[in-house]
């Protein structure tokens, strides 16, 4: 019985992961026992479940409806051990997380070594990218993105808001003047950022009134650590996420400029997982203990 309930683990991960490699990393075993695991099972159950080519798998029928039952049991498996031993010990093992590098640096290794300090069992292996991660695909168990809407086929706990700021050193404000309307802007040197405002044109709200502007300048980037760069460089005004300004705005080194204005669009920093697996106990520590450190109130929120 436990060789069937193993290999009903490993061919339930192998289809959610669509490959043995990645199911294999994912389980901590070698991509031969995950496939002589599945083997066994099929031998076992006298069926075929999965089609297997060099390029991809596929269920077979009688894997689909074997694949509904068995992640289910599987799942119910998980949660009891779970149950039984979370009394009895403390989180340990691996989990795998991925974030954008502009957020990873800047927040989440600091947290990771206020959170080894509470969990030293727990080891985390971040990936950062800035390409959307598919994390059943690449077997990762948590990720962090920053985004307008969370993606549908996922859980998504929301973290914070993501705002943003009109900033500018004060050595640029000293030699060009600070703007005081969202006019004055136009005849500012301003750093441009198309990813998030399109041929040039910044949009802020107040009191529920949204103001448009075209704005230019001698500088333009896709990647909004140069973004940054420029700005601190004094290059010109910028909009920056106050997650990768707020240490320079405490410092005054960057100057908020008409803070009265909300610089859209908005978006938010979610923490998301895959819904159709139990969360083991060192995952949901790893999510509760990011949550509690970035609500309510963030802390490149403060002290600006």
């Amino acid at each position: 019985m436990k060789d069937r309930l193993n290999g009903m683990r490993v061919f339930a991960q192998v289809v959610e992961a669509k490959s043995f490699s990645a199911a294999a990393e994912t389980l901590g075993m070698s991509k031969s026992l995950a496939s002589r695991h599945v083997s066994a099972l099929e031998r076992s159950l006298s069926v075929k479940l999965l089609n297997r080519s060099t390029r991809r798998l596929s269920l077979t029928e009688a894997g689909t409806l074997f694949y509904e039952h068995c992640a289910r049991i599987v799942q119910e498996a998980e949660l009891a051990e779970q149950r039984l031993t979370r009394t009895q010990s403390e989180p340990a093992g691996l989990v795998r997380m991925t974030a954008a590098p502009a957020f990873a640096v800047r927040h989440v290794m600091p947290a990771l070594a206020e959170f080894h300090q509470k969990y030293p069992r727990i080891q985390v292996k971040l990936s950062c990218s800035n390409r959307v991660v598919d994390l059943g695909d690449e077997g990762f168990d948590l990720g962090i993105r920053v985004s307008f809407r969370p993606a549908p086929n996922l859980v998504a706990r929301k973290l914070s808001v993501n705002r943003s700021v009109l900033c500018a050193t004060p050595a640029y404000l000293e030699r060009h003047g600070r703007p005081r309307r969202v006019d004055d802007l136009r005849k500012h040197e301003c750093v441009l950022f198309p990813t998030l405002a399109p041929k040039g044109v910044w949009t802020l709200r107040r009191n529920g009134r949204k103001y448009s502007v075209q704005v230019s300048g001698m500088f333009e980037t896709d990647d909004v650590d140069a973004v940054r760069a420029a700005v601190a460089a004094g290059l010109g005004i910028g909009i920056l996420p106050v997650y990768m300004a707020g240490d320079a705005l405490r410092q005054r080194q960057l100057v908020p400029l008409l803070r009265g204005y909300q610089v859209l669009p908005e978006s938010a920093i979610y923490l998301v997982y895959l819904p159709n697996r139990t969360l083991s106990s060192r995952v949901r520590a790893l999510i509760d203990f990011l949550a509690e450190r970035f609500a309510p109130v963030p802390p490149w929120e403060v002290g600006w």
